[in-house]
């Protein structure tokens, strides 16, 4: 058997953010209502939260675009990735003005954007909280509607 000697370091956001990579994550793309047109991000901090009632979460950052609309939005839609929709999600990770261009998708609860591709997972959410937290705000919202489908999510590591 091969030992192994643990490693201690400075805590700094890189090399937290470095370390916490190693950790096995899903990947969803979570959209919204904004001002001006509809908002969509891709994000890797979404999870449950509660079963009863049935309140899911993620993280925003303090630094990303449409922050305000976020943080006004009423409610959010969670598409969780399939493993063949990497493009997907390069889409809306990437900045740009209007991540929906070229997107197909339609309205659903709230009129909030649903998008037509097929994905694991679907929830569609009304914001229950904003808890500010650090360099983030967490918005839990309650399950109004589920959507699911057979597909495998994609999971990243590093």
């Amino acid at each position: 058997m091969t030992s192994v000697t643990p490693t201690t370091s400075e805590v700094c956001s890189s090399t937290l953010r470095g370390q916490l990579a190693r950790w096995p994550t899903g990947v969803a793309v979570v959209t919204a209502v904004g001002a001006e047109r509809p908002i969509g991000k891709t994000v890797n901090s979404f999870h449950a939260t509660s079963l009863e009632p049935p309140l899911v979460g993620w993280c925003i950052d303090h630094g990303s675009s449409h922050l305000d609309d976020w943080l006004a939005a009423d409610g959010y839609v969670v598409h969780v990735m399939a493993g063949d929709q990497a493009d997907l999600m390069t889409h809306f990770a990437t900045k740009s003005a209007d991540r929906f261009a070229g997107i197909d998708w339609v309205p659903g609860l709230d009129d909030m954007p649903v998008l037509v591709d097929e994905v694991p997972l679907r929830l569609e959410c009304r914001v229950s909280h904003r808890l500010p937290v650090g360099d983030h705000t967490y918005l839990i919202g309650e399950v109004v509607r589920i959507t699911t489908a057979d597909a495998v999510p994609l999971v990243l590591q590093r």
